[in-house]
């Protein structure tokens, strides 16, 4: 039963995300005038909804090696992801591109810094929850200046107020937390009860976790994008700008809240 639980309870969020959080966002960046970059990040941070969840509640629950892997998975899943979204429609090319050099650089920070923590045997010490947000804020700044895309010319084009999107953020966040809730406590059954291993039920979780990434990476080459886009790079600017962000806020800003609650639960750290 618990293991049931947990899949309706991450499926749930991933449900919230795809026809809540995701479109909600994509209403406020038309009404806005946001360009592929910011469309891309703001999405980013929208489809890492799932992994903050799902690690603070594990961290609350005490299953912090679950909630870690969620995030290690969650993050090498989002590249494969990415990849295969860019091999399908014939991408893969614009990789080499010189603009995206940054994006792909803290794509592979956000994906190695938890590995090279774990290697170290240094993922649950206390230093690593003011020093992760350290990098977060660097991928904030240095992603700001330059080679960014010029804004997208359809101010002619009413789209509408953005409140309607921003109500269905809202709503989809407050939905999201709820169902983690019950994720969290389901995950520790799993993994205390049940038997089965933190390492297995987080690439579980991160598989499932990484699915609105799936959906919003193919996205960016929809039609729909093709067609209001100038720029013919904007579909790929738009997903490296998806994955770095979702890469970054899982490591940069999930994984030490998770970790903060988690000390602060068992009375823990090194």
């Amino acid at each position: 039963m618990p293991i049931v639980v947990m899949i309706v309870s991450a499926v749930s969020i991933i449900g919230l995300v795809k026809y809540g959080l995701v479109p909600g966002i994509d209403r406020v960046s038309l009404a806005m005038g946001w360009s592929a970059k910011a469309r891309g990040k703001a999405t980013g941070y929208a489809t890492s909804v799932p992994e903050l969840v799902t690690l603070v509640a594990a961290g609350l629950s005490g299953v912090w090696m679950a909630g870690l892997w969620n995030i290690v998975s969650s993050n090498l899943l989002n590249a494969g992801l990415a990849a295969s979204a860019m091999a399908l429609y014939r991408r893969g090319r614009e990789l080499f591109h010189r603009r995206f050099a940054r994006e792909i650089c803290f794509a592979m920070v956000g994906i190695l810094a938890p590995l090279v923590l774990m290697n170290l045997g240094m993922d649950t010490h206390w230093a690593v929850v003011p020093l992760l947000p350290c990098t977060f804020a660097a991928y904030i700044l240095l992603d700001r200046s330059g080679g960014e895309i010029e804004e997208e010319t359809e101010s002619s084009v009413d789209h509408g107020s953005p409140l309607a999107g921003v109500l269905m953020c809202v709503a989809s966040l407050g939905l999201i937390a709820t169902a983690g809730v019950f994720l969290g406590e389901s995950t520790r059954e799993v993994v205390v009860s049940m038997g089965i291993s933190p390492m297995l039920t987080g690439w579980i979780l991160g598989f499932v976790t990484s699915l609105p990434e799936a959906v919003t990476f193919f996205e960016a080459y929809s039609a729909k994008r093709v067609r209001s886009d100038s720029d013919p790079m904007a579909g790929t600017q738009e997903l490296l700008d998806n994955l770095a962000a979702s890469n970054m806020s899982n490591s940069g800003l999930i994984y030490p809240l998770g970790l903060g609650l988690y000390l602060l639960v068992t009375g823990m750290g090194a």
